[in-house]
């Protein structure tokens, strides 16, 4: 069964022993766009540039790029994120990859994917997007696929450090909240919410802001 989440934190866990690893794992989260959205462009630049793909082609796959990354996204936080844990083993990695997040909810140096984590999946995801696409056909998709990953992070930041009022900043807040306070089994699309629909986790309807929210910190 997965981990049990009793209590919530204010403040900031320490990870390391080493004040070296303690130090990188605090972010910026302007880190994503800083370091990804140049490789959005490049690769956009790759593909109608110098490998002549056509711009109708060009935005067809970009699109569909994004998608692949919003059905990572809901399967990775669903599956690894939220893996099952059995024993102390399974435990300690379960609070390292995933579990201080929902235990110090309100941490807002930890809301974004540290970089050793987000540029080693986006090497991967080259690397898989060049032997499906091959090395002319690749940059769309691929481009696609890293903005996603920078709109997923800077929603999860947003909607952790900010307080929508209306629309869907609301919404994707409240749904978010209700997965960390109230049903974590539910609501894996962080900013793709659809996918909870089409796989059935979209959990109890609900239009309050959980009670576990009054832990988060004064702006």
């Amino acid at each position: 069964m997965e981990a049990a989440r009793a209590k919530f934190h204010k403040g900031s866990a320490r990870m390391f022993r080493s004040d070296f690893m303690e130090w990188f794992s605090h972010v910026h989260p302007a880190t994503p766009a800083a370091l990804f959205l140049p490789v959005v462009g490049a690769s956009l630049y790759q593909s109608v540039g110098p490998h002549r793909v056509p711009a109708g082609a060009t935005a067809a796959w970009f699109v569909t790029g994004y998608l692949i990354w919003t059905l990572f996204e809901y399967w990775f936080h669903r599956l690894f994120f939220h893996l099952p844990v059995r024993g102390p083993r399974t435990q300690r990695v379960y609070f390292f990859v995933h579990g201080v997040h929902h235990d110090w909810p309100w941490d807002r140096s930890r809301l974004v994917m540290p970089p050793s984590v987000s540029i080693t999946l986006a090497v991967l995801a080259y690397l898989l997007f060049r032997a499906v696409w091959g090395p002319a056909s690749m940059w769309a998709p691929f481009a696609g696929f890293v903005l996603g990953y920078v709109i997923y992070d800077s929603i999860h930041w947003y909607v952790h450090a900010c307080k929508p009022r209306r629309g869907p900043g609301k919404l994707l807040r409240r749904e978010h909240l209700v997965h960390h306070f109230k049903e974590s089994g539910t609501r894996f699309g962080v900013s793709c919410p659809w996918w909870d629909h089409v796989f059935g986790t979209t959990g109890a309807q609900t239009d309050d802001i959980p009670g576990g929210a009054a832990e988060e910190p004064a702006r």
